[in-house]
């Protein structure tokens, strides 16, 4: 082996050493690419639970998903289309624009 120092004790420590350092090295980046990997799944499933809505739970009130208040925000939109209409038809006709 060239750059051995011809002692074989310490060009033992030597080659565990480096592989205890690069053992930590790897393990290190790999736990750093698993806590991105869980936060951004954290994210997603926030993401998920806002879209499609949560049930009630102890203690927490649930809370309805997108298209449960899109729903909602439709049928008070046509609650106002109707209002509007009846408002339109008892003014007269010299009044609107």
């Amino acid at each position: 082996m060239e750059g051995a120092t011809g002692v074989g004790p310490v060009d033992s420590l030597v080659a565990w050493s480096v592989g205890v350092v690069a053992a930590a090295g790897l393990g290190t980046l790999l736990w750093r690419v698993l806590r991105a990997v869980l936060r951004i799944a954290d994210r997603v499933d926030q993401a998920w639970e806002d879209w499609a809505g949560s049930p009630e739970r102890p203690g927490v009130p649930a809370r309805p998903g997108v298209m449960h208040r899109l729903g909602i925000h439709d049928q008070r939109l046509d609650d106002h289309e109707l209002r509007i209409t009846r408002v339109e038809t008892r003014l007269p006709d010299d009044t609107l624009p």
